[in-house]
């Protein structure tokens, strides 16, 4: 048998999953672990043991997703590299990425049509979003993103109308420093992400590239100090 998994880590835990995608599309493993990019050292070892207790072999998984944010960016790079290097070398496996955020507009409720906001903690006061669009019953990234600082958030949400806003619990207050009381009432907190939903995106091709994560706020290079 042939499994799929999703693995997460663009925040402040870990997010994994795996589902039997033929026949029933069973979902086999759908968990969350606390943890950090920068204290992932626990990442390989619980993978391995969500996989084990299951009875799943390792090499029977011939699909892997990595939820490629927008978050951190050490914690998606690591969650790729996991997967890197558990395929390495392997032709028969596919790998792809997937927007997390796809993963959060996923559970709501949605029309055809509708827009959906999926709201990040963007550190420094501001916040991040990302635009989707529910097509034919998906949620499908409309291609728009957008860092937001509390002098715009609120025009911004007034302008744009969407039919949905989503974030996660732990971005609360983050999100509530940027916006007023109105529209922090109209966003949909989720407690975690669900990492099976990665598995059964199908707008997103098997293209084996890793490296495609959302950064909505381009990494900052500085140069060497001079003296």
């Amino acid at each position: 048998m042939e499994y799929s998994a999703a693995i997460d880590l663009s925040g402040n835990e870990a997010a994994f999953a795996v589902a039997c995608k033929k026949g029933s599309e069973k979902i086999l493993i759908s968990n969350t672990r606390p943890m950090t990019g920068r204290n992932s050292a626990a990442l390989t070892p619980w993978v391995l043991e969500l996989i084990n207790d299951h009875n799943i072999q390792l090499e029977h998984i011939a699909e892997w997703t990595v939820g490629s944010g927008p978050g951190s960016f050490t914690g998606m790079r690591l969650a790729a590299a996991l997967v890197a290097g558990i395929t390495f070398g392997n032709t028969n496996v596919k790998t792809r990425c997937v927007p997390t955020a796809v993963a959060l507009a996923s559970v709501l409720q949605t029309g055809n049509g509708d827009s959906i906001a999926a709201v990040f903690d963007g550190r420094n006061s501001e916040i991040l979003i990302f635009e989707l669009v529910n097509q034919d019953g998906a949620a499908i990234p409309s291609g728009r993103n957008d860092v937001l600082s509390a002098m715009d958030a609120n025009a911004f949400f007034n302008e744009r109308k969407f039919d949905h806003i989503v974030a996660l619990e732990k971005d609360r207050a983050a999100i509530a420093k940027v916006v007023d009381s109105n529209i922090l009432n109209q966003v949909k907190l989720l407690e975690h992400i669900s990492p099976e939903r990665l598995i059964f995106v199908e707008y997103a091709e098997w293209n084996n590239d890793l490296t495609d994560l959302v950064y909505i706020r381009p990494a900052v290079f500085t140069g060497p100090a001079t003296v």
